[in-house]
């Protein structure tokens, strides 16, 4: 079953990305999210990828540039933060599913008409949390979002039910300690007890 979560990594060290890359990948997070605010983030996503790990992609991606490095180093996916129309067509262009920051529902509207796979909700709880994915979903039930922004473990089923495709999470996933320790298993150990109580509401 799936657990509907994005794991999000931004980290100063790439060091930790990778570990934390490597704990993730051990467990029933739908994605792994390495930005690009990460030093050397194409290397740590392409070596994540060189060493097997499945559903990596980047993250917070604003340049074309970026997306057809992606695409060639073999990248899942690419989310961006805002929605810009060059970078959802350059990604539809080259078969990479791309997921773009929107927060209206023109914004939304416009990224599925650009061909965009889903739509990024962010920051969703500055914007009203559960309420405003409902009042959005309602009218438009064809998007497919994904909410972004401190969101926390006991509210990820909340938004599945509530139609969403994806959550992203990022601190409730990991502990800096345990990134730091370049000891994937800990990384690993933490965000299963925090799936697990994800798990636990469905």
């Amino acid at each position: 079953m799936s657990s509907g979560v994005i794991a999000v990594i931004r980290t100063d060290e790439s060091e930790y990305a990778l570990t934390l890359g490597r704990g993730f990948s051990e467990t029933d997070v739908d994605a792994i999210e390495i930005t690009m605010t990460v030093p050397n983030a194409l290397d740590v996503i392409e070596r994540l990828i060189g060493e097997g790990v499945k559903r990596v992609g980047g993250g917070t991606v604003r340049t074309i540039e970026q997306v057809q490095k992606l695409s060639k180093i073999g990248a899942s996916f690419v989310v961006s933060p805002n929605l810009d129309e060059r970078i959802v067509k350059e990604a539809v262009n080259l078969g990479i599913p791309v997921t773009p920051g929107t927060l209206t529902p023109s914004e939304m509207v416009q990224a599925l008409q650009w061909g965009a796979t889903s739509e990024k909700v962010f920051p969703i709880n500055a914007m009203g949390g559960q309420d405003y994915v409902k009042s959005v979903l309602e009218p438009l039930p064809d998007l497919s979002l994904v909410v972004s922004g401190g969101v926390q473990t006991y509210e990820v089923n909340s938004y599945l039910d509530l139609g969403c495709v994806g959550v992203c999470l990022g601190g409730a996933l990991w502990r800096l300690e345990d990134a730091a320790s370049g000891e994937s298993n800990k990384v690993r150990a933490y965000a299963e007890a925090a799936l697990a109580r994800v798990a636990i509401g469905r």
